[in-house]
């Protein structure tokens, strides 16, 4: 019941189509690294079907829980993990960017479709990695920084749909360029 309560207030804040996943997300998990190159795609043609699409947006948040999780999974210090966030938090960026102008160049309709792929998705998310999550949370919840930074986690999917993330965090819309 807590989980289903976490993830409904995560739908709250974030909108619909901004995250969950498929359980058979490609393997992406693993320690990040700062050296880790920006995913980009120049195209905005879209490449999937809309169901296509919402999956894989789904299966990336699920990638990026997973490797959040990995990358504290043995509790480094707060010191010396904050970059190696940082950089992780901003290869999904990347990669849900890219994905956003996929979505961007659907049709309302078939945005939508997206969106309840998206949503359903949400379930998909195992009880233990978000209770992972929320121990990582609690865990460095003294260091404001890395704490921030693991939050960041639970809404990172609102970078695949850019009228949310212009509404939710306008100066990351516009460093984006989606301003």
């Amino acid at each position: 019941m807590k989980r289903m309560a976490a993830v409904l207030l995560a739908m709250g804040m974030i909108g619909l189509g901004t995250c969950g996943g498929d359980a058979a997300a490609p393997s992406t998990t693993g320690v990040a690294t700062t050296t880790a190159p920006p995913i980009t795609v120049t195209t905005t043609a879209p490449t999937a079907t809309p169901a296509e699409l919402g999956d894989q947006i789904g299966e990336v948040y699920l990638a990026a829980y997973d490797d959040l999780i990995a990358l504290l999974a043995d509790r480094p210090e707060a010191a010396t993990i904050a970059a190696d966030l940082a950089a992780l938090k901003e290869r999904y960026i990347q990669e849900f960017v890219a994905l956003g102008r996929e979505r961007e160049a659907l049709g309302a309709a078939d945005r939508a479709s997206v969106d309840a792929r998206i949503t359903a998705a949400l379930d998909r998310l195992p009880p233990a990695t978000y209770e992972a999550y929320q121990q990582a949370y609690a865990d460095y919840s003294g260091d404001l920084e890395v704490a921030n930074l693991i939050a960041a986690f639970n809404i990172i999917g609102q970078y695949a749909n850019f009228d949310l993330l212009r509404q939710q965090a306008p100066d990351e819309a516009e460093r984006l360029g989606l301003g």
